[in-house]
C-alpha cells in the first residue's frame, strides 16, 4: 500500500521552534550537472532558513565512481551518523544511494528520509531498491516535477520540490534581464547543456530545424554553451556545421551575457525509452530569469518550468519539422517575443523567490514548516566528513 497517510500526517505538524538537522547525501560535488546544482541550491536555502545541514559527497572533482569509492562513502556515512547522533531527516540526492540511505536513516533515527528522483533515474530503479523504499516507514520518493511524480505513482505518493536558482546566480541573471538590448538584425537561438550529452539534448534536431528556417526566412545565429569536455563527435559535428557557435565551460558572467543576448532559448532533449528524457531543465529557469523566452522539450518534466504560450512554447512532437514550426513562429514575430521576454523575467523572479523556496524546501524535507520567515544571514555550518578517521580503512 502507498504510505501517503504517513507522509501527510508528518507534513501536517506545527512549525518548529528548534533548528532542524538534516544529513544530506549527495552523489558529487564539483563534477557539474543539473543534479549538483539542484542539491546545492536546496542546501544553500536550507542553511539560510536556519537548518543545520551536514553534507557528505560520494565523489569530488575529477573523480569517477568505483567500488572502493562506494564502500568508502558508505563508511563515511555510517561514521558521520554515529558521531552526529539524532537527525530529523536524511535526504538522499540520487536513487543509487538508496541502500546507504536506509542504513543512515536507522543510524540517526530520522523521522523522514526522502529520496530525490530527477527523471531518468525513475525508469531504471532496481527491484531491490524499490522494495527498500516501499517497505520502509521513513524512506519515500520526492521529485522535481509533476511528470516525474506521476511516473513514481507505483512507488508511492511523491511530494514535489521543483528546482530553483541559487540566490547569487539568480541576482546575476535578473540584472542581465534589466540590461536586455534591442533585437539584433539576425536573431540568436541559445541552447545550454552538458556538452558530452549533445545528442541526447537534441542538438542535431535543433540544427536541422534552424537550417529549414534559414531557407525560408534568412539567417539565424545558433549558440551552444555548457560544461565540457567537448567530445570528438561534437567537434566533428561542429566542423560540418560552421553556423554552430560552441562555448565550453563558460564562467557565470559570460553565460549570463549569452542568456541576455539570446532572442530565444531552446532545450530539445530527446526521449529514448525506457530511460531517457528531461526531468525538469533548470536552464529553462535560468533563461527566463535573464528575460529570454524558451522552447522546451516535447515531452518530459520541463513543462513545469514555464508558462505555455506566455513565457515559452512546446513543440507538438520531437521531430525537426515540429520544432521548426514553433521556432519560426516566434523568430518571425518580434513583438510577441518582446512580450514573452518581459513575462518570462517577471514570472521566473516570482517562482524562484529564495525565501519562499526555503520554506518549501524545509517543509518538503522535514515535514514541518519553519516557524519564522527564513533570512539569509545564517552562517555556514558545513560539517561534511570527506575522509575517514584515522585507523578506519578499507584494509
Amino acid at each position: 500500500m502507498p504510505r501517503s497517510s504517513f507522509r501527510r500526517t508528518v507534513a501536517a505538524e506545527e512549525p518548529t521552534q528548534t533548528p532542524q538537522r538534516i544529513l544530506l547525501l549527495a552523489p558529487s560535488q564539483g563534477l557539474g550537472g543539473g543534479i549538483e546544482r539542484y542539491l546545492s541550491t536546496v542546501e544553500e536555502c536550507l542553511r539560510a532558513g536556519g537548518v543545520e545541514v551536514h553534507r557528505i559527497d560520494m565523489l569530488g572533482p575529477e573523480q569517477s565512481l568505483t567500488a572502493a569509492r562506494r564502500i568508502r562513502f558508505a563508511l563515511r556515512v555510517v561514521y558521520t551518523g554515529l558521531r552526529l547522533g539524532r537527525m530529523d531527516c536524511v535526504t538522499t540526492g540520487h536513487r543509487n544511494m538508496i541502500p546507504v540511505a536506509a542504513v543512515a536513516a536507522k543510524v540517526v533515527g530520522a523521522r523522514m528520509a526522502p529520496i530525490v528522483f530527477h527523471g531518468n533515474d525513475i525508469w531504471e530503479l532496481p527491484r531491490s531498491y524499490r522494495a527498500l523504499v516501499s517497505r520502509s516507514a521513513t524512506l519515500f520518493p520526492l521529485t522535481v516535477s509533476s511528470y516525474s511524480a506521476g511516473a513514481l505513482s507505483t512507488l508511492g505518493l511523491a511530494p514535489i520540490l521543483p528546482p530553483s536558482i541559487a540566490p547569487d546566480w539568480r541576482t546575476t541573471l535578473i540584472e542581465e534581464s534589466r540590461r536586455r538590448r534591442p533585437p539584433a538584425a539576425v536573431p540568436t537561438v541559445l541552447s545550454v547543456f552538458r556538452l558530452p550529452a549533445w545528442e541526447g539534448k537534441g542538438l542535431p534536431v535543433l540544427v536541422e530545424a534552424l537550417a529549414a528556417i534559414r531557407q525560408r526566412t534568412g539567417p539565424v545565429r545558433l549558440v551552444v554553451a555548457g560544461r565540457g569536455p567537448i567530445p570528438g563527435s561534437l567537434r566533428d559535428f561542429a566542423s560540418a556545421h560552421p553556423e554552430l557557435e560552441l562555448h565550453e565551460n563558460p564562467d557565470d558572467h559570460f553565460l549570463a551575457s549569452l542568456y541576455g543576448e539570446a532572442d530565444l532559448f531552446a532545450l530539445c532533449t530527446r526521449t529514448m525509452p525506457p530511460s531517457s528524457g528531461e526531468g525538469y531543465g533548470i536552464v529553462l529557469l535560468e533563461a527566463q530569469l535573464a528575460g529570454c523566452p524558451v522552447v522546451g522539450p516535447a515531452s518530459g518534466g520541463s513543462y513545469d518550468a514555464y508558462q505555455e504560450g506566455l513565457t515559452g512554447v512546446t513543440p507538438a512532437n520531437e521531430s525537426s519539422e515540429a520544432l521548426a514550426v514553433v521556432l519560426s513562429d516566434l523568430l518571425t514575430n518580434r513583438p510577441r517575443l518582446a512580450r514573452m521576454s518581459g513575462r518570462a523575467a517577471e514570472l521566473a523572479v516570482a517562482t524562484t523567490d529564495p525565501a519562499e523556496y526555503t520554506r518549501k524546501a524545509i517543509t518538503a524535507l522535514t515535514g514541518t514548516p519553519p516557524a519564522d520567515r527564513p533570512h539569509p544571514g545564517v552562517p555556514e555550518q558545513r560539517v561534511a566528513v570527506n575522509r575517514l578517521p584515522e585507523g578506519l580503512t578499507l584494509g
